[in-house]
């Protein structure tokens, strides 16, 4: 396979009250480039308002936006009594590194009014970025959600010799994320084209690209080519480098010769992905806690704070609120049975209740003596301060089963009801509205 490959384009049914025509002419089924950027070209026609806009989505998130005015006469001269045809045309193109390895876009269409449309699906895939292996610390990735004892559980993963983190319980480093975000950034054709096309002003943020428009693709295909492809790997080295010397420079100020850095994802992040495909020998730990806990815990932590986040934000009640750990809870579980992917399952609970024989699988898991766990948990258990700030209950085993005590018995029913058939998914046992952990 090429750097990159189209399988199919399937396009929505036009609705004739909308739409006067849509075409995508570029990419096409089949096609493939020996490169790291995804072309876009097509002309798109409203019926009764201009579509000002082509939007470029991955997982209901955009990731793209071209605007509709590129010059098309030949769009014209079909639909010469329509007004805007003659500039129906789109254009533009796409950083492959923002792109999943298996990736599935959504191209929607943009009203004057802001309402949106589908237009097409594209599915293709990615070489991955294949770098030499490396001597320093490699990623150990705990993919989990908000209110799930992550902090804690790196915590417990930085008490290991061979494992560094930055400080848990008050910054949360997000080393990889960032680097992996500058890669993201610098390959996308957004911001490497300023180097030949700075635009109209040198001020800002140009260099990203965002403040004005350019070209989805230089005149010069050569150098177009040079920019888009052999590049991207001296980045991806370059960036690497960066976060083996600060996970190094911690390592030696922590006395430890670290084989892995620790660091926290959420599901589905592309930066996380990306981390893995650079780092020959990355582990990756899914952590999940019965979702009836995280609900009970986002709520008591939102009252701590003053302040509603979580996505709590997002929603009108509480009650509402229950659909969005759900859905957050299917999207953990979809990412952790994804084909070709490989995690270890730890739940918070195990974690709390039999930390040592919770511990001893997941360090064979990674690589490292599993007769390390003992050791990790006294260390561990030494207090600090910026545990206080994070806890919403009186101890850690008083966290495990608060939903059934803590809510008002009619929210209770409900987030029993609604989250007991994806805490099941993770292995948890429910009966009769009663998961182990709750009863215990």
């Amino acid at each position: 396979m090429k750097r990159l490959r189209v399988d199919s384009v399937e396009r929505f049914p036009l609705p004739e009250d909308e739409l006067r025509g849509f075409q995508l002419e570029v990419p096409q089924p089949g096609e493939e480039w020996n490169s790291q950027t995804l072309h876009f070209d097509g002309w798109v026609l409203g019926a009764k308002a201009p579509i000002v806009a082509v939007e470029v989505l991955q997982d209901g998130r955009p990731i793209a936006r071209m605007p509709v005015r590129e010059p098309r006469e030949d769009v014209a001269e079909r639909f010469p009594d329509v007004e805007g045809a003659a500039n129906s045309g789109f254009a533009g193109a796409l950083g492959a590194l923002r792109l999943r390895r298996g990736f599935e876009l959504l191209l929607r269409g943009e009203l004057e009014s802001g309402v949106t449309m589908p237009l097409a699906t594209v599915t293709g895939k990615r070489e991955p970025v294949q770098l030499p292996p490396v001597d320093g610390p490699r990623p150990l990735i705990v993919t989990t959600l908000g209110r799930t004892g992550s902090t804690w559980c790196v915590w417990m993963l930085q008490s290991h010799p061979e494992i560094v983190a930055h400080s848990p319980f008050e910054n949360d480093a997000r080393v990889g994320t960032y680097w992996m975000s500058v890669l993201q950034t610098l390959t996308d054709p957004t911001s490497y084209l300023r180097q030949v096309f700075p635009g109209d002003a040198i001020d800002k943020d140009w260099w990203i690209g965002r403040e004005s428009d350019i070209p989805s693709r230089l005149n010069d295909a050569a150098l177009s080519g040079w920019l888009s492809d052999a590049r991207v790997y001296e980045l991806a080295l370059s960036c690497r480098a960066r976060i083996e010397a600060l996970y190094e420079f911690l390592a030696a100020q922590q006395g430890k010769q670290a084989s892995f850095f620790v660091e926290k994802f959420l599901p589905r992040q592309v930066p996380a992905d990306l981390l893995r495909e650079l780092y020959p020998g990355a582990a990756e730990v899914v952590l999940v806690r019965d979702l009836r806990d995280v609900y009970c815990s986002i709520l008591a932590f939102n009252r701590k704070r003053g302040y509603a986040a979580f996505g709590r934000e997002e929603v009108g009640s509480d009650d509402e609120y229950i659909d969005t750990v759900r859905r957050s809870g299917e999207m953990l579980h979809a990412h952790m049975t994804e084909e070709g992917r490989e995690t270890h399952l730890l739940r918070y609970e195990d974690l709390i209740r039999e930390p040592v024989p919770t511990l001893e699988p997941l360090l064979e898991f990674i690589g490292l003596d599993p007769a390390g766990a003992t050791a990790m948990v006294e260390r561990a258990s030494v207090a600090t301060g910026g545990m206080d700030h994070h806890m919403t209950a009186p101890s850690a085993s008083a966290s495990i089963g608060r939903w059934a005590k803590d809510l008002e018995p009619e929210l209770a029913e409900r987030c029993d009801a609604i989250l007991s058939p994806v805490v099941a998914d993770f292995g948890y046992e429910t009966a009769e509205g009663e998961s182990t952990a709750a009863s215990a």
